[in-house]
């Protein structure tokens, strides 16, 4: 006995040096029969149950590989793997060897788990631990490889400030493949140790330069799970980026760009050049590839139309790859960056109501709150859509519920079965609605004509006890929902008067501001360019800081009678209308001249979701007796263009309409005036803008926005004589599955 307890003892050497050999002897068997999986599977199955660590680690290890090596189904192999017997033995006998084991034992065996998709919690929880108690004795490559693999198996994130700890005191002997998989790790499991991270970070600024492609792609996309943002490390590896992004493959190409938007880190060269490499590579490109790429075009905001235009030329052929999360991320992206291509909107909708049953709340609110960004009307989608929305109604959040109906009504889509239930199912949540569900959810349903009057009971309710939360556009919009809807009776009491009183206060301060304002371009001509610079940018940023994209129809209708607007009613209107519908007919593209590199898909599209102004106006300079008659003339919104000399000026609110129709329509007549008729718009008398007579007329296919409204008061201060008519449209209508144009006036 104690022969056999005592090293020292004689002949106790000789049997240790005997028992490593046969343990070798049995590697060198397990590594010959590694070359192929199942026949060490069935050689193992012989495994003494009393066999070294080492040759159990090294037969779960050889296996691991096996599987992984054959490439495609890897999980059913690995799953046909597990239910054998001799796995379930192996995993016996690990389990028992785990105290045995050495640190490269300890990280062979986790990534072979985890390589193999296996579940032996009570195998890795033992393994873990003794990670944990030798893991200063691990080398970079080992605390690597078993980040990652406690990671890839889903496990608790607490082992993290082990390896933060380890991995950060010694980071300047990693390799850079190495930091990937720990960074890739912590992310995973969603580790955020900003000491780490800082100290990560360093490392990332010193070894830039011997990042690969994967070591890219992977980082980025580890700092973006993170929400990690450090300008020299990005700033470093992004140098990096563009000077090999040529050899990067789609996965790679596609997770950095999707990174990069994540982080908000803009570098326009490097954007350039990345979306150059994937337009000429996107055929390539899988589903989440293109995904990610169109996400983070649009959260850039950055309309790279030559991919945009090639993706809706490559992408409807292949739609049925596409995951319902994919699909309706294409949409979003697209609405987002107003680039309509009926095509590829159309097969969206064909390949949507294919894999409908598999759509979630918020794969349908998202794809179809596109559709209705883009007036984009699949009668089909919105139907089969409907009925997988009954299924699925009690999941639904309050941005569901609110984008869904708002989407409804901006398509004049009704279904009052789905919309009985998305009421019931707003007002069980609406207590976390944010303000902006409120006032969309009342336009919706008033716009729709579904009479409801204890949704609306419930949201005048909710608003009143909020109002320190809203910003104002939601309070105007349900205000207005409930006065142009007829629910006034239905919600009188302490919490309407509440909302009114509030809103009249608001009117009162844009109605201020607006006519206050309107006499600002009259005084310019006696300001330095600076000073001018700075009285415009003044008067935009006040009317910006009231938080509203418009005033609503009743409110706005007051506001342009107050500046001495006609707006017209019965047959004038009528005739007028008529005129405009046939001027915005003719109109080819968009008529924006910022649109003319798009394709026709896109142009056509940019029209039936933009707003359209028709104009006319017959000017004449009393003095000289000169006139001019021009129009009916269409116009679409599109970016504004300062133009000082005409006294005009537009202000971007919520989102950039600050160069919608009517205001283009303003400055094509005060430009015609100084081109044309000799007079200076803001120029000094006699000659200026008050020597003008005549009429403008405007039809608009929406309420004009709180910038149009103000840029009217100022063309009444410039022209007093120049009669204003106009007569405007509650919205939009759809087009119809991209093949009808749609009627904008």
């Amino acid at each position: 006995m104690a022969d056999t307890m005592d090293p020292s003892a004689p002949g106790a050497m000789l049997r240790i040096l005997r028992a490593a050999e046969v343990t070798r002897h049995q590697n060198k068997v397990i590594l010959r029969n590694a070359f192929d999986w199942r026949q060490l599977l069935d050689w193992a199955s012989e495994l003494p149950a009393d066999c070294h660590a080492l040759n159990a680690c090294t037969v779960l290890h050889r296996l691991a590989r096996g599987v992984a090596r054959e490439g495609r189904g890897l999980s059913d192999r690995a799953r046909t793997l597990r239910s054998s017997g001799t796995w379930r033995r192996l995993m016996e006998i690990l389990l028992h060897r785990v105290p045995d084991m050495n640190n490269m034992e300890l990280t062979n065996c986790l990534w072979a788990l985890a390589t193999l998709e296996a579940e032996e919690g009570a195998l890795v929880e033992q393994l873990l631990a003794g990670c944990v108690k030798f893991l200063s004795s691990f080398e970079p490559r080992n605390l690597a490889l078993s980040a990652w693999a406690l990671a890839k198996m889903g496990c608790e994130k607490s082992w993290c400030r082990f390896w933060a700890e380890e991995v950060g005191s010694r980071l300047s002997s990693f390799e850079t493949r190495d930091m990937t998989n720990v960074i890739w790790a912590f992310a995973t499991v969603h580790s955020r140790d900003e000491r780490f991270l800082t100290r990560f970070c360093q490392e990332i600024e010193a070894k830039a330069d011997n990042y690969s492609p994967q070591d890219i792609g992977n980082t980025l996309w580890a700092l973006a799970a993170l929400s990690w943002r450090n300008d020299a490390a990005l700033g470093a590896i992004s140098k990096r980026c563009f000077d090999t992004a040529v050899t990067f493959d789609q996965q790679n190409l596609s997770i950095s760009l999707w990174s990069y938007a994540t982080l908000g880190y803009k570098t326009m060269n490097l954007f350039h050049h990345m979306t150059q490499i994937i337009t000429e590579r996107i055929k390539t490109f899988a589903s989440q590839g293109i995904a990610n790429v169109v996400w983070a075009l649009a959260k850039f905001q950055f309309q790279q139309k030559c991919l945009l235009m090639t993706i809706a030329e490559e992408a409807p052929p292949r739609l049925d790859e596409f995951d319902p999360q994919h699909l309706s991320i294409v949409a979003w992206a697209y609405a987002t960056l107003e680039f309509p291509n009926r095509p590829l909107l159309t097969a969206l909708c064909h390949a949507a109501v294919r894999k409908m049953h598999i759509f979630s709340a918020q794969h349908m609110a998202n794809m179809t709150w596109a559709m209705a960004t883009l007036a984009h009307k699949d009668e089909r989608y919105l139907q089969i859509l409907a009925e997988r929305a009954l299924e699925e109604v009690g999941s639904f959040n309050p941005q569901e519920c609110s984008n869904l109906v708002w989407a409804f009504a901006l398509l004049t889509f009704r279904h009052d079965t789905l919309l009985s239930a998305l009421s019931r199912r707003s007002q069980e949540i609406v207590a976390e609605f944010i303000p902006q569900n409120l006032g969309n959810t009342a336009w919706a349903y008033n716009r729709l004509g579904y009479r409801d009057e204890r949704l609306m009971q419930c949201l005048v309710r909710e608003a009143a006890g909020r109002l320190h939360e809203c910003a104002g556009q939601e309070v105007l919009d349900l205000i207005e929902s409930i006065a142009t809807g007829g629910y006034e009776a239905a919600v009188e009491g302490p919490d309407w008067h509440r909302l009114t009183d509030w809103a009249h206060q608001k009117f009162e301060a844009v109605r201020r501001c607006v006519e206050g304002s309107a006499e600002m371009p009259l005084g310019l001509r006696r300001l330095s360019d600076f000073d001018k610079a700075l009285a415009v940018q003044d008067y935009r940023d006040q009317l910006a800081s009231f938080n509203l994209v418009g005033l609503g129809f009743t409110y706005t209708r007051q506001m342009l009678e107050r500046q001495g607007v006609t707006l017209l009613s019965g047959e004038r209107k009528d005739a007028w209308q008529r005129l405009a519908v046939e001027a915005a007919a003719q109109v080819a593209g968009t008529g924006n001249d910022a649109d003319q590199s798009k394709n026709a898909e896109a142009q056509e599209g940019l029209k039936a979701c933009r707003t359209v102004c028709v104009y006319r106006f017959c000017l004449r300079e009393p003095v000289s007796g000169a006139s001019l008659e021009v129009g009916p003339t269409a116009v679409t919104s599109g970016p504004a263009k300062d133009a000082f000399e005409l006294g005009l000026f537009a202000a971007t609110l919520r989102h950039p309409r600050g160069g919608d129709g009517e205001f283009q329509a303003l400055q094509a007549c005060a430009r015609a005036a100084k081109e044309e008729l000799g007079v200076q718009p803001v120029g000094a008398p006699p000659m200026d803008g008050a020597a003008l007579e005549g009429e403008l007329w405007l039809h608009v296919s929406e309420v004009p926005c709180l910038s149009c409204v103000g840029a009217m008061a100022q063309f009444r201060k410039i022209f007093p004589d120049v009669k204003l008519h106009l007569s405007f449209n509650l919205g939009r209508q759809p087009s119809q599955d991209g093949e009808k144009k749609a009627e904008r006036t």
